[in-house]
């Protein structure tokens, strides 16, 4: 008889199971895999577009890259049952450096694609820099943070998965995935989420605001991840995201983190 996988997140809290925060929000984010009996964990700004719209293929509902933003209203489609998440036969997430993550968002979610807006006391709209934003996901509830800067620690809902896959390092796990019959699709160019084929600029861009930073883009190029962090930057990171610096270090090492 198979045993079932350990919960990480039906433990957290003391309570009913639908009442557990911890467990329904980590629920939210699995995705099972018809044909492999497989769950995966997607956390947002790590490649998890590509695998939905990979893994949507796989259970026979798309066909193509045309049909690429249906998943984005079928995020709760492929969840699992309670039953099939704790005997799934694999289960794998992606994890990244909390340093680059953060710049990615900060670059996707509200300089280049604008989907947040933040404002003052007065309701007038702000033009932020990167250091300005750091400043407010600290000031924010953990809870209350958006999924796109959420921690990703707080996404696992098993105690241990059998793949944990480092985007750094993501050819790894499209070769492990394609080897266990999950066809990967890249869809980072039809999603405008690639910053290929633009100049990587150093320099120090931490106090930079986002309309600065556009400006830049419209003439090809954009601050390197690097430039984005003065020692102000990456103490506030290592002080909002100190439990994913340690989660990715003990599954990947140091070497893939942009600061240590």
């Amino acid at each position: 008889m198979k045993n079932s996988r350990s919960l990480r997140t039906a433990r957290l809290e003391i309570k009913n199971i639908k009442e557990n925060e911890f467990y329904d929000f980590s629920v939210d984010y699995l995705l099972l895999i018809y044909s492999l009996e497989s769950v995966y964990t997607f956390i947002p700004k790590n490649a998890c577009t590509s695998l939905r719209f990979s893994i949507a293929v796989s259970n026979g509902f798309l066909k193509d890259i045309s049909d690429l933003h249906w998943i984005h209203k079928n995020n709760d489609s492929f969840q699992p049952s309670k039953r099939e998440a704790a005997i799934a036969k694999y289960t794998f997430v992606v994890l990244r450096c909390p340093f680059t993550r953060i710049v990615s968002c900060f670059f996707d979610q509200v300089v280049f694609n604008k989907y947040f807006d933040f404002t003052d006391s007065t309701g007038s709209k702000l033009s932020l820099s990167f250091h300005d934003f750091l400043q407010i996901v600290k000031s924010q509830n953990r809870f209350d943070r958006n999924e796109h800067w959420r921690n990703q620690s707080d996404f696992l809902h098993y105690e241990k998965y059998d793949d944990y896959f480092s985007l750094e390092q993501f050819p790894e796990a499209i070769n492990k995935l394609s080897n266990k019959g999950l066809k990967f699709f890249d869809t980072r160019n039809e999603m405008k989420h690639s910053l290929l084929g633009l100049n990587k600029v150093d320099g120090n861009f931490s106090k930079t605001n986002e309309l600065e930073i556009k400006k830049m883009k419209e003439g090809a190029n954009i601050p390197s991840y690097r430039s984005m962090f003065d020692e102000e930057t990456i103490n506030l990171v290592k002080e909002i995201y100190s439990d994913d610096i340690d989660l990715y270090s003990s599954k990947f090492g140091d070497k893939d983190l942009l600061f240590k």
